[in-house]
């Protein structure tokens, strides 16, 4: 776990609470530590493995605040900011600032943390095991490298993971697929090349769609409301969107609600019903004739196909 303290000597001590309570993004089967106060509120949600760690960070200070931190070990360390900026302090004083939808892959063990007031900050870290790196053939090819525009298939990813339906029994073999996966995506990936026009700030208000989009495909935000939230219009946000991302904000949407579908229904026993629910549907009809219009089959009839029945 984490070792932090503010600049004043202040140790914050992280007590380890029950995770089903906790009301906020979470890793699915992670154990939940915690620490609140007045002026500031910080999350962690720990998954262990062997051969890697999966980390939830989320961070709250009403005030501009440096955090000393020390990670428990030396195992390189994938980090990608899901909103909130971040600037890192190395020993020999470098300054590195992570902004949303960016990533960076480090083994630094030793840094200071700023965060700016009332800016709410998640990142989810992934660490690998020089043991597994070895397995896989990527200790040396692997190295670090600073903070770089995310790959849209490994936010993707970070997504996915954060919806991970399956049940203990296959989570861990799940979760160790796709750490695999994310650190070839970042073998293989091009360079993100992202719009020249908009500023930095733009484009975080676009990663920051991104995540709100994928935590309610419930259908319980609409996209006027998301554009009102990030202090836009509708003609932005869709414009905005499309130029980060490649693809309009509504076919993503709908994309990735049935991805999450299918996942329901391959991995889970849930009835159709629930999963209307769940998808924003008012009416199982009306889920049956969507799903079937975008797979050509009905979800009843997907579902046995993919379990071989």
């Amino acid at each position: 776990m984490l070792q932090l303290c503010l600049t004043t000597g202040e140790s914050l001590i992280l007590k380890e609470l029950p995770a089903r309570k906790f009301k906020g993004q979470q890793i699915p089967g992670s154990s939940l530590y915690m620490t609140e106060r007045d002026n500031y509120s910080i999350a962690i949600h720990l998954y262990s493995h062997p051969l890697f760690k999966l980390s939830l960070r989320q961070f709250r200070f009403r005030q501009n605040t440096r955090v000393i931190i020390k990670e428990q070990n030396d195992w390189l360390r994938l980090e990608v900011s899901i909103s909130g900026k971040v600037i890192f302090l190395g020993k020999d004083g470098e300054t590195t600032q992570l902004n949303p939808g960016q990533y960076h892959l480090t083994r630094q063990t030793f840094y200071a943390s700023d965060f700016q007031s009332e800016e709410s900050t998640h990142s989810l870290v992934i660490y690998y095991s020089d043991l597994l790196l070895e397995g896989i053939g990527s200790i040396q090819a692997i190295v670090e490298c600073p903070p770089r525009p995310t790959a849209h298939e490994i936010m993707d990813m970070v997504h996915e993971m954060l919806k991970c339906p399956y049940n203990e029994d296959t989570r861990s073999f799940y979760y160790a697929n796709k750490v695999r996966e994310i650190l070839f995506s970042h073998a293989v990936s091009l360079p993100v090349a992202l719009p020249g026009e908009l500023s930095k700030d733009q484009v975080a208000a676009m990663y920051e769609a991104d995540r709100i989009m994928a935590n309610n495909l419930d259908g319980q935000i609409t996209i006027p409301e998301l554009a009102r939230k990030l202090g836009t219009n509708f003609v932005t946000l869709k414009k905005n969107y499309e130029k980060v991302f490649g693809i309009g904000i509504f076919p993503r949407m709908m994309q990735r609600k049935m991805e999450h579908i299918q996942r329901l229904l391959e991995s889970t026993n849930l009835p159709l019903k629930e999963i209307a629910d769940q998808a924003g549907y008012q009416t199982l009809p009306g889920f049956i004739n969507a799903f079937r219009k975008r797979f050509k089959v009905t979800p009843k009839e997907w579902r046995k196909r993919r379990r071989g029945l």
